[in-house]
């Protein structure tokens, strides 16, 4: 009794190959944004939780210069219950925004080729 090879067998490798490259291209084109956001006295921010919460990066971003907006108007952190806690929130916000900032933000055609230029050889 002869065995019959199966018919798929030299597909299986292709396709894991661009299932792999497919995964590799949507990796490399998600911005990445740093899961935490700490100041030196220690407190520290949940900003990979703001991003799973508001949906996207953006979103994120746009959620915080809003809640600074707010507090801004109505005269900072001086009018505030605890105004050292405000400003410490204040500054961990504000170093999110920056972090959002850097990771949402489309890079200039210059700015990514001036990265990927070849050091000079010495």
């Amino acid at each position: 009794m002869q065995v019959a090879p199966k018919r798929f067998d030299h597909r299986w490798p292709a396709g894991a190959v661009l299932l792999l490259m497919f995964t590799s291209y949507i990796v490399r084109a998600e911005p990445v944004c740093p899961a935490y956001v700490s100041l030196p006295t220690g407190r520290i921010f949940n900003l990979a939780r703001l991003i799973a919460d508001t949906g996207s990066p953006e979103l994120a971003h746009r959620k915080i210069q809003d809640s600074l907006a707010q507090i801004m108007a109505v005269g900072g952190c001086p009018k505030a219950e605890e105004p050292d806690a405000c400003q410490e929130t204040v500054a961990v916000a504000r170093k999110a925004l920056a972090e959002l900032q850097a990771c949402t933000s489309p890079r200039l055609p210059e700015e990514t080729a001036e990265r990927n230029r070849p050091e000079p050889s010495k």
